[in-house]
């Protein structure tokens, strides 16, 4: 289902953007089925690329994950623009474990700001 002025994600974008290995090959494989099903299997059991590329790839040519609106306790997805610099700063700060993910780090410093102006 794609949304009015999003283009969905394409099957093997990432792998063919980044040209891995395994992808080029299967590429030049699809007139035999057998070998090109062999080949693929490779990626499903030992992709060379990690979920925190592919993330941060899909950031960078500008995707975003659409979530369902029936989330956990009173949580609502919230989509923002926010600048790379930015970005990079909040997951160096996830990534010295203090906090666990962005939303978590976004939240903190929300509530923070938000208790200083009650406080001002």
């Amino acid at each position: 289902m794609s949304l009015e002025g999003f283009t969905e994600y394409k099957r093997r974008e990432f792998c063919n953007d980044v040209k891995c290995p395994v992808q080029t090959q299967l590429n030049s494989l699809k007139d035999k089925p057998d070998e090109y099903e062999r080949i693929r299997q490779t990626c499903t059991t030992g992709c060379a690329y990690t979920a925190w590329q592919f993330h941060h790839w899909l950031i960078e040519k500008g995707y975003i994950i659409l979530v369902s609106l029936k989330l956990k306790n009173n949580e609502q997805t919230v989509l923002a623009n926010i600048n790379k610099k930015l970005v990079k700063w909040i997951d160096q700060q996830v990534q010295t474990g203090k906090y666990q993910s962005r939303s978590q780090l976004i939240e903190s410093i929300i509530a923070q700001h938000k208790k200083s102006i009650e406080r001002a």
